[in-house]
């Protein structure tokens, strides 16, 4: 039990850590916002015509769907993982449980399918 207490508290400050910095990193959502809104608009932007970046292409729709899926599912993973503090009605065993597989499935979506994904886009892009 107290193992699993001790990696329970490692895996979350992790997943904390990395909340953090998907939120609030350099490269984090509310950085891209912040551009968004305050970044003047210089040159209109200017489209390839060549066949990769074509909208009809389905095979591209596809990538770029999974990943998305990808992001969303390791937000939630890391969302997951630092709200199983607020399970307090739950038994400290369960608690962990939850905690932990929510940290390796965030590690799933990190490590495994993000590097997949950004292969296979790299692949068809460049």
């Amino acid at each position: 039990m107290k193992s699993l207490k001790v990696f329970y508290i490692i895996a979350l400050s992790i997943c904390t850590i990395e909340l953090l910095q998907f939120l609030f990193g350099s490269h984090g959502i509310f950085h891209y916002i912040k551009d968004a809104m305050f970044m003047p608009v210089k040159n209109p932007p200017v489209f390839s015509i060549s066949a990769h970046y074509n909208a009809d292409n389905n095979y591209i729709k596809i990538l770029k769907m999974l990943n998305k899926v990808n992001t969303i599912g390791y937000f939630l993973s890391l969302l997951g993982t630092c709200s199983s503090l607020l399970f307090y009605k739950l038994d400290r065993k369960t608690k962990y449980i939850i905690g932990i597989s929510f940290f390796v499935a965030s590690l799933i979506f990190s490590l495994i399918t993000g590097p997949i994904w950004r292969h296979l886009i790299e692949i068809n892009y460049l």
